[in-house]
């Protein structure tokens, strides 16, 4: 009698059991795909903050090639393969490559000067214009984006055009020797002969040499989702008018620094507080020393 009445209880307590089981993953079933698209909602986000910093880092490049040749730019063509033309284009197409997917096109890019003939002289600017294009992974980030997974960043950075000495302006003019009017000798013929002579010789005075520019481009490699390790590849393309450099520095955002002019590649093993680092580049000649805008380097 004791052994019958067992056995209901235990079929009732198997039945709960099961049935307790069977509702879990009902649920699970319910709240993952939810789960997986708030997750990539927030991936999105991240990505959208990238892009936008890769794009302002775009223009700043731009404009720093725009303040040496603001004429060196053809929206109707893509970077040569060597790089030797159409220049401003080619920093920013650099600058923006790998760059969480945006995309930066010869049209998208506008220079303007101030005044519009892009002529040297203190106080005349250069302006860069940039326009990235951004495509979100989950339609969900697209309702607060208009309704499209397709985004525009614009940014737009201006520098003052460089402008150094002109060549010979402090020159000093000749100075002619001349001999002294030779006085006739009589002769009994009443014969006068008199030759005058006129030397000038110029010295040429050296052009003065001037502040340089600094600039570098860079290169990384890593997870396409800028997860730790990230290693940078640095190049300098720092130019000296007149005299060369003497120095260079290089400061990598993480506490460590490099004074070789070419230091090779450098690894972020870890990321920081801000999920990124900024290099920069000191360089210097004999007329002093000018440092270059940072590029930020993202590691998660």
């Amino acid at each position: 009698m004791h052994s019958f009445l067992r056995r209901p209880r235990r079929a009732l307590r198997d039945h709960l059991q099961t049935r307790t089981r069977g509702q879990s993953l009902v649920e699970l079933a319910l709240i993952l795909p939810v789960f997986m698209l708030f997750f990539a909602a927030i991936l999105d986000l991240g990505r959208v903050a990238a892009a936008q910093i890769a794009v302002t880092n775009a223009a700043r490049e731009g404009v720093f090639q725009a303040a040496q040749t603001p004429t060196d730019h053809d929206s109707t063509k893509s970077c040569p393969a060597d790089g030797a033309s159409n220049v401003i284009y080619c920093r920013i197409k650099l600058e923006s490559t790998g760059a969480n997917a945006v995309s930066i096109a010869p049209t998208d890019v506008t220079v303007s000067c101030n005044p519009v003939d892009c002529a040297t002289g203190i106080g005349n600017t250069v302006s860069v214009r940039v326009i990235g294009h951004f495509r979100l992974l989950t339609p969900l980030m697209g309702v607060f984006f208009g309704g499209t997974q397709s985004i525009t960043f614009t940014s737009t950075a201006t520098a003052n055009r460089e402008t150094l000495p002109v060549d010979g302006l402090n020159t000093p003019a000749p100075t002619a020797t001349a001999t002294p009017t030779p006085t006739p000798t009589p002769t009994p013929t009443s014969t006068a002969t008199s030759t005058a002579t006129a030397t000038a010789t110029a010295t040429p005075t050296p052009a003065p040499c001037t502040l340089p520019s600094a600039g570098f481009t860079f290169t990384v490699t890593g997870s396409p989702s800028n997860q730790a390790p990230q290693t940078v590849t640095v190049t300098d393309t720092s130019t000296s008018i007149n005299c060369g450099l003497t120095s260079w520095f290089w400061t990598w955002g993480d506490g460590t620094t490099s004074d070789l002019k070419s230091p090779g590649s450098h690894t972020y093993v870890a990321s920081n507080d801000s999920k990124s680092y900024s290099i920069t580049l000191r360089v210097a000649n004999a007329a002093g020393s000018n440092t270059s805008g940072a590029a930020v380097i993202q590691v998660k």
